[in-house]
């Protein structure tokens, strides 16, 4: 037992462990997000008072519990009772019961405690991911970008992307060193958090071709889970609503539609272009266009920077995202500042841009400021992403 912890403490005090990096920077951001929706929240009015709405008079956890929180928790709670509830993938809420179980926690406070727990398990894979391929300095500003990405904060609300963004990295950094068949178990549970899991393929496939080339071996059946989690999960619908495609028809409920990715483009630079500065359809169009271009934009930067798998993924999931969108909703690009958050290759393309000191200072100042904003905005019951 001392020899554990003699070894904790080591890795505590070496700066390419992470170890201290990684949990410093975990819990001085949210304590800083904290005070943040705590200030806003006795300051700022709110979109909505009803405790329909707000189902905890707990402060600290209240601001983290708006807008699809609330299916989440009902879902985990009840179960599916609604057609439109499958657009809302079943490991969150099935893992929130889980802790519920385990804990006797209430739901909200076990779905906090997942997120931050998910949150906290993605840095430390994410590095370790990172540390495959890059120095220690990438792999510090990467990390920084992780935490400080303007819609970072949906990483410890009652929301998917930390328990996704902890699985599909998993994914690859499993696949990387040549753990496929356990690669393919956390592509199960990648798929049954998002609809993008299907692509967690990408990383299996490019994988197994590394290090086998064209030759059979059973590894590759390995693949095969993300298709038979999402048939199965078709099945459960099939059986209790009448229809395998339920969760593509439920996203109707929000005006999404399936067409070519530069429609939703247009569609925001026409409502940018004829809507006021001050509008607030206006104000988020201009944010989610900005969010889809400057996401573009560092893909084709990375270019030839990061490794082949995981640009196909970025662009992938980017495609799909831009190519579902709300034209009458409150912005064609609806959420595009949080979709993008998933992509984790975004954070080692900025660990690389801002290696240059004046992207470095502009980010070090945009990203922070512009994430207490949209927290603030998002904690007091007014739609952000």
């Amino acid at each position: 037992m001392t020899g554990f912890w003699s070894g904790l403490i080591s890795r505590w005090r070496t700066p390419a462990s992470g170890l201290r990096e990684i949990l410093e920077s975990f819990v001085f951001s949210r304590l800083a997000l904290i005070i943040v929706g705590w200030v806003a929240l006795g300051r700022i009015p709110w979109g909505y008072y009803s405790p329909t709405f707000n189902i905890t008079n707990k402060v600290w956890l209240l601001m983290w519990l708006r807008w699809d929180a609330l299916w989440y928790l009902k879902i985990a709670a009840h179960g599916y009772t609604k057609v439109n509830e499958l657009a809302f993938f079943p490991t969150y809420p099935m893992l929130i019961r889980g802790v519920h179980l385990l804990t006797r926690l209430p739901f909200d406070v076990s779905a906090l405690l997942l997120s931050n727990a998910m949150c906290l398990a993605f840095l430390f894979v994410f590095w370790a991911l990172v540390s495959e391929y890059f120095d220690q300095s990438v792999r510090q500003r990467a990390l920084w970008a992780a935490l400080a990405f303007p819609t970072a904060f949906f990483m410890s609300a009652a929301y998917t992307e930390s328990t996704f963004l902890f699985l599909s990295v998993m994914v690859f950094w499993l696949a990387r060193r040549q753990k496929f068949w356990w690669a393919g178990f956390c592509a199960i549970g990648a798929t049954l958090t998002r609809n993008e899991g299907v692509f967690m393929v990408i990383p299996i496939l490019w994988q197994y071709y590394l290090a086998r080339g064209f030759k059979f071996r059973w590894e590759l059946l390995s693949m095969l889970s993300v298709p038979l989690a999402m048939g199965g999960f078709m099945y459960f619908q099939w059986r209790h609503f009448g229809n395998p495609l339920a969760f593509i028809s439920s996203q109707s409920a929000w005006g999404r539609h399936i067409t070519w990715p530069w429609v939703g483009i247009w569609l925001a630079i026409g409502k940018i272009w004829h809507g006021s500065s001050l509008q607030a359809s206006t104000v988020l169009s201009m944010i989610d266009l900005s969010s889809s271009l400057v996401s573009l934009a560092l893909w084709i930067y990375s270019w030839k920077k990061l490794p082949v798998d995981w640009m196909m993924y970025w662009a992938v999931l980017w495609l799909i995202d831009v190519s579902a969108p709300s034209p009458y909703g409150r912005s064609p690009l609806l959420s595009m500042s949080r979709l993008v958050l998933i992509l984790f290759p975004t954070y080692v393309g900025l660990g690389i841009l801002t290696e240059n000191s004046t992207w470095r200072r502009a980010a070090n100042w945009l990203f922070p400021l512009l994430q207490a904003v949209f927290f603030t905005i998002f904690a007091t019951w007014h739609w952000i992403a």
